[in-house]
């Protein structure tokens, strides 16, 4: 799938790049999802020097691939917080490499080739390309007219040059960084993180309409049908997740530290504010949300606000389990306590809080009151690719949180 894929491919990256520093080394990481679907996306290499970091544009997304280890010719990159890595061998002019990029953080690990070569060229549309106005909220209908119909919100923004950055907004967190070219009646986005790669294909009707395909990896696809809409909106969190238990309070045994001892937290008796994460390091939406906690952590930590993490990993293997969370707060460089608390699953989440309706996303965050009953929940999360939609949850969280502290102050 070569359909507009010099979107991704803009060098004025590289050339960025170049400017700052003369040494670095720009590539195309070709990544072979299956016989039809491939991504492009530009990377770079610091030197010519195997021991470098790889470092990933992933639209307004930029992140680094760390040296792991090397094997003979092969070296093992790790992908931040995530069970995921490239294993790539260069050339050894280093213009170009190949390998595979294997992700762990499932049930069965999945892997997809990986082709790195090195360009300077920048590809850029042709001077009769008509670009259609795409910018705004739309609504985007997964899988219409079927049982498995869903209602999603797409909310982009438009360059000079054509080019797309945004998300989808879904009741359990967005698409994250969504990014490509729209032109001459068509339309390419993806992204790409060690956990996932997306793909959106559509065909525009004017700038007011699109039909399409949104692809998750190599094996999944789903049909879609978008309008723009900039009144659209998703459900109320309050109709998500919601106590049926008003008076229950908030109770954790048996989390695992992780150095593996065992422990129990009981809110009421800490008498503290504390806001609780429900994540899994297998969940990239969860990586945008740590990233704000931390945040409010440096803000609201001396005001009294406790936060806590509770993760729910892949497998059963708790030493694996504890290792990928151990990452997961070294590379993020996490400021407060995480915890082991089960596997990946709706189900395991969702014992620990009996006076829930149930657990429906990773994340989900609860504010307790220093008397530990719940006063507020949010499911999903919407991250910096959303825009407005993230600058509202901001200050929503704030809001909230402020609150409590004034309350328990007043106490």
């Amino acid at each position: 799938m070569r359909f507009f894929i010099y979107i991704i491919v803009i060098l004025f990256h590289a050339n960025f790049l170049f400017a700052q520093n003369a040494t670095t080394l720009p590539f195309i990481a070709e990544i072979q999802l299956n016989d039809r679907l491939q991504i492009q996306v530009i990377v770079a290499l610091a030197e010519k020097n195997p021991n470098s970091p790889i470092t990933i544009y992933n639209g307004k997304e930029v992140y680094q691939l760390s040296v792991k280890k090397r094997i003979g010719d092969t070296i093992v990159y790790q992908f931040p917080a995530q069970d995921a890595e490239w294993r790539v061998a260069f050339e050894k002019d280093f213009s170009e490499a190949r390998g595979w990029w294997t992700n762990y953080n499932k049930k069965v690990p999945v892997r997809f080739p990986v082709h790195l070569y090195m360009t300077l060229s920048e590809m850029i549309p042709k001077p009769d390309t008509i670009f259609p106005e795409l910018f705004g909220r739309w609504k985007v209908v997964f899988e219409p007219g079927t049982p498995n119909e869903e209602v999603l919100v797409g909310v982009f923004q438009q360059e000079m040059n054509g080019r797309i950055f945004g998300s989808f907004l879904s009741e359990t967190g967005d698409y994250r960084y969504l990014h490509g070219y729209a032109a001459n009646g068509k339309l390419h986005l993806q992204t790409y993180t060690g956990y996932w790669a997306f793909v959106v294909e559509a065909d525009l009707n004017g700038s007011d309409e699109m039909t399409g395909v949104f692809y998750s990896g190599g094996k999944s696809s789903s049909p879609f049908k978008a309008i723009k809409d900039e009144t659209v909106q998703l459900r109320d969190e309050a109709e998500l997740t919601y106590l049926i238990k008003r008076d229950e309070r908030v109770v954790l045994n048996n989390l695992s530290k992780l150095n593996g001892r065992k422990t129990n937290l009981d809110l009421a008796k800490n008498g503290q504010v504390t806001l609780i994460q429900i994540m899994g390091t297998w969940c990239p939406n969860c990586i945008d949300e740590a990233n704000l906690l931390k945040e409010l952590h440096a803000a609201y930590g001396k005001q009294g606000l406790e936060i806590i993490a509770l993760g729910f990993e892949v497998g059963t293997d708790t030493k694996k389990q504890r290792s990928r969370l151990k990452r997961f707060v070294k590379d993020l460089q996490v400021n407060y306590p995480v915890y082991l608390a089960g596997t990946s699953s709706k189900e395991a989440a969702a014992a620990y809080f009996p006076m829930l309706n149930g657990i429906m996303s990773f994340p989900t965050s609860i504010l307790v009151d220093e008397q530990g009953k719940i006063i507020a929940i949010h499911t999903g999360f919407s991250g910096p690719a959303t825009g407005p939609a993230y600058t509202e949850l901001v200050n929503k969280y704030k809001q909230e949180i402020e609150n409590a502290l004034e309350g328990a102050n007043a106490d």
